[in-house]
């Protein structure tokens, strides 16, 4: 009844106020009208009585305020009734969604959330949709990313981890379900982008990167949070004792894990597509092959890899060669896990695995190629030198090392490298990015080494990280049954998500790298048949 009123008020350039049962009577009044409910006639009491006759009929349900007095009640009333016929089961009301509630701690949070995303969201769009409806939304006006994500915020502790521990915070909040995404398939992924967007865009000013101290977030009030996350991160350092931890924390997790969401091979590194359906094996194959075709491997050649993984590159080397191998690794699962492999295959005599650190391989043999495919990460910057040093020492005068290695930006490393995040925080403790730059002038301070051939397949490894993370859900039944609770499940989406989204934007990169001494004419001196082969 007041919806019909209100429409035949018709245009006016005064705003109107319409009320029902004011305390008292305003002034000013324009229109004043009664209005009350039908009364009940004998015909419509009649036909109340009739309707059960055809109600259902033909598929056909009736309900409404009409059935019973008019109220909104028994509108209500009738069509719980019309539900509960319809479905053959018994409906109940749902309560309206409650409004959040937070406390004074988490309101001011709100308020520094909101003001962050207010001020740091220049491309892009992230909506916040409270439970109870209360919306925020933070919209840029810069056209670099047209991308739009929706969170639902279940728990006002998002707010409170965000303002108290930045880009840690978020992670956590995921994890522990504060918030959701209305797109559960790439809500994340999208974020994540938007956010690299809106920090490359951030980047310009340089002066104020270069000016913020290491503790200091962009987010000042997490602040002595960042600055307790960093000095974790310290303490995980790599050195002997410390390494073998760190890596047992991840890999170390459980192989049947490893092998729900890996090909067949169980190649734990960036695969090589031809196209974007390839099947997953293949494309990791291919890139087994290209490291085999750039270190120029042959029969005659004693080979070492650092970081075998699950003995996916020792097996198809030895078979595509013949050469004899030695491999290298600080996880023990890993290390029972390729044994098995190696035995399975029938190449005992031609493999050795070792659980040894880098820092402790043996100086009596010398190496003719050094593999180390995505164990880069894995040393940390106050070691990488050492770690040159190591593979100097051990590779033969005409010997070629192949890196392949996950890259920062040059721009970004010195930030990098001073502080902490998701990664290193619930990933891989102790780990860590290069810059190419900064790889290869340690190279030269620790080495006679220099780069022969650098590649970036990074374009490659959006596609690899699909594929885990298609296999991960798939299987996460199977995943639930090794012991690995919701927890867990985001914590790896979050993990799979995080990686794609640098990888898609270009923001990270994936280099192989193949260096040699100088004056190396026994592998390079035939400009016609040693050129080398690449991934494009």
């Amino acid at each position: 009844m007041s919806c019909l009123n209100l429409q035949n008020l018709g245009d006016s350039e005064l705003p109107y106020l319409v009320t029902f049962d004011p305390p008292h009577t305003p002034e000013h009044t324009l229109v004043k009208w009664r209005t009350s409910h039908s009364v009940p006639s004998v015909a419509a009491s009649k036909a109340s009585r009739e309707l059960h006759q055809i109600q259902g009929k033909r598929g056909i349900w009736f309900c409404g305020a009409y059935q019973g007095y008019g109220f909104h009640a028994n509108g209500l009333k009738a069509g719980v009734v019309a539900a509960d016929s319809m479905l053959r089961r018994s409906c109940s009301i749902r309560d309206n969604p409650k409004h959040m509630v937070p406390t004074w701690p988490e309101t001011g949070a709100r308020l520094v959330v909101a003001r962050f995303f207010k001020s740091f969201i220049q491309t892009g769009c992230i909506i916040l949709l409270e439970e109870g409806g209360t919306i925020f939304t933070f919209q840029g006006t810069e056209r670099k990313c047209s991308l739009k994500v929706s969170l639902r915020v279940h728990s006002t502790q998002f707010y409170w981890k965000v303002s108290t521990q930045a880009d840690i915070g978020l992670a956590d909040a995921f994890i522990q379900g504060d918030f959701s995404f209305v797109d559960k398939n790439e809500g994340l992924l999208n974020l994540i982008m938007i956010f690299i967007a809106n920090r490359d865009l951030k980047a310009s000013v340089r002066t104020s990167r270069k000016e913020r101290a290491w503790w200091t977030p962009l987010l000042l009030t997490a602040a002595l949070s960042s600055a307790k996350y960093f000095i974790r991160h310290v303490s995980n350092r790599n050195t002997l004792t410390q390494a073998r931890r760190n890596i047992s924390c991840h890999y170390d997790l459980s192989n049947e894990l490893f092998s729900l969401f890996l090909d067949e091979t169980m190649t734990y590194s960036c695969a090589i597509f031809k196209s974007e359906d390839e099947d997953l094996k293949d494309a990791q194959l291919r890139k087994i092959f290209l490291l085999i075709r750039k270190a120029k491997i042959s029969k005659e050649h004693h080979i070492l890899e650092i970081g075998f993984g699950w003995g996916s590159f020792a097996v198809e080397v030895v078979k595509q060669t013949g050469c004899k191998y030695t491999g290298i690794t600080l996880s023990e699962q890993q290390l029972e896990y390729a044994q098995l492999k190696v035995e399975q295959a029938g190449l005992q005599d031609q493999i050795t695995l070792l659980l040894c650190d880098y820092r402790q391989i043996p100086n009596k043999d010398k190496y003719d190629r050094i593999i180390s495919c995505e164990m880069l990460e894995h040393i940390g910057h106050d070691f990488i030198g050492k770690f040159f040093t190591c593979c100097e020492s051990s590779l033969a005068e005409d010997g070629l090392l192949v890196l392949q290695f996950i890259s920062i930006p040059d721009e970004r490393y010195d930030s990098h490298r001073h502080s902490t995040d998701f990664m290193r925080e619930y990933i891989f403790p102790g780990g860590g990015l290069n810059a190419p730059s900064q790889v290869t002038s340690v190279m030269a301070a620790a080495s006679r080494l220099c780069v022969e051939h650098l590649e970036n397949i990074g374009i490659h490894y959006y596609q690899t990280l699909k594929c885990w993370r298609r296999n991960f859900f798939k299987n996460q039944s199977q995943i639930r049954a090794l012991g690995f609770d919701d927890k867990f499940i985001r914590t790896w989406e979050y993990y799979f998500d995080y990686c794609a989204a640098g990888l898609k934007t270009c923001t990270i990169g994936d280099y192989q790298i193949v260096f040699s001494r100088p004056g190396n004419v026994a592998t390079f001196g035939d400009p016609y048949n040693d050129t080398m082969p690449s991934a494009y």
